[in-house]
C-alpha cells in the first residue's frame, strides 16, 4: 500500500491537506468526504481494507478541519464544503486515470456528497453515504433546531453543549481513539454550521428523487446523531432503480468503528466490486 500526502488549493484560496492510499494495481478508487468534527486521516483502517481488494482511497481535511486551515467546524456557506470537493475530485480522477470512481461521505460528510452530485451532475460509478446527515438525530435539542437560524444570524460562531463521544460506537477503544485524536474537535459546531447543515438536508431530500446514479446506504439503527430516518427517506425517495438500503442492527453512528466493522466494510467493499464489474461492462 503506498500512502502519500499533499495539498489542494481551493477555488476561493484555501490550502487543505489530502491523502491517498493506493494498492499497486488499483481497480477503482473511493473519493471520501469525512464528517464534522473529525479528518480524513480517521478512516486509515478503512482504507487499508479496501487496499487489500484493489480499490483506492483518496481524502482531504475540510476547510476548519483536521490539519485544514480555518476556525474548527466552522463554515459561512454549506456550499463552500462543495469547493473542497471540487479539488478533491479533481485530484481522484487523476489518481483514477480511468478506473471507476465512486464518491463517498460519512455524517456531514453524506449531506456534503449528495449536495455535490446534486449541484455538479459529474459521471461516476456510484455514491456511497454512511450515517448521512439527512435527518437530524434524537441526541439534538429540538429548542437548539428551532433556534438555529435565529442564532445562525445573530451568533454565527456560538457553541453549544457537546455531544456525548459515546454515541460514535460500542466500541470503548473506538471511543477512547476519538477523544484522543488531537486532529478531533472535541468542541461542539458553531450554530452557522448547524443551521447551513439544516438547510442543505432539506435542499437533500427535494433532490433525492432527480438523481438515478447507483447509491448504496449505510446506517446504524441505533445512531443518536444522524436519523437512520432520513437514509430510509432517501432510499425510497431516489429516482435511479439501482439503490440499496444496510440498516445495521445495534450499531452507532459510526458503523465503520462499531463492533460489526468488519461486516460493514466487507459489505461495503462488495456493493463496490459489483459496481466496479458493471463499470466495466458497459
Amino acid at each position: 500500500m503506498e500512502h502519500i500526502r499533499f495539498a489542494l488549493r481551493t477555488a476561493d484560496g484555501f490550502d487543505l491537506a489530502a491523502q491517498a492510499w493506493l494498492p499497486p494495481a488499483p481497480r477503482a478508487l473511493v473519493a471520501l468526504v469525512h464528517g464534522i468534527a473529525e479528518h480524513g486521516g480517521r478512516y486509515a483502517w478503512l482504507a487499508a481494507q479496501a487496499n487489500a481488494q484493489g480499490v483506492g482511497v483518496v481524502t482531504v481535511d475540510l476547510r476548519g478541519h483536521g490539519n485544514s486551515p480555518g476556525e474548527r467546524s466552522y463554515v459561512e456557506r454549506f456550499d463552500d464544503y462543495l469547493l473542497d470537493v471540487d479539488v478533491l475530485w479533481a485530484r481522484a480522477r487523476e489518481l483514477a486515470q480511468g478506473m471507476p470512481l465512486f464518491l463517498m461521505g460519512h455524517s456531514m460528510g453524506g449531506a456534503i456528497a449528495l449536495r455535490w452530485v446534486a449541484q455538479r451532475r459529474q459521471s461516476m460509478a456510484g455514491l456511497i453515504l454512511s450515517s448521512a446527515a439527512l435527518k437530524i438525530g434524537g441526541d439534538v435539542p429540538r429548542l437548539l433546531i428551532g433556534l438555529a437560524p435565529l442564532l445562525s444570524r445573530w451568533l454565527p460562531h456560538l457553541r453549544g453543549t457537546r455531544f456525548d463521544p459515546a454515541v460514535i460506537s460500542r466500541d470503548p477503544a473506538a471511543v477512547a481513539a476519538y477523544v484522543n485524536d488531537p486532529l478531533v474537535s472535541l468542541k461542539a459546531p458553531p450554530a452557522r454550521t448547524g443551521a447551513e447543515l439544516l438547510a442543505a438536508m432539506e435542499a437533500n431530500r427535494a433532490a433525492a428523487a432527480g438523481l438515478d446514479l447507483p447509491v448504496y446506504l449505510f446506517h446504524g439503527d441505533a445512531d443518536r446523531l444522524t436519523d437512520p430516518d432520513g437514509s430510509r427517506e432517501i432510499h425510497a425517495a431516489w429516482g435511479g432503480s439501482d439503490k440499496t438500503l444496510r440498516i445495521w442492527k445495534g450499531s452507532r453512528h459510526e458503523t465503520l468503528n462499531d463492533l460489526d466493522r468488519d461486516a460493514v466494510i466487507a459489505e461495503l467493499l462488495d456493493w463496490v466490486r459489483a459496481h466496479v464489474a458493471n463499470d466495466a461492462g458497459k
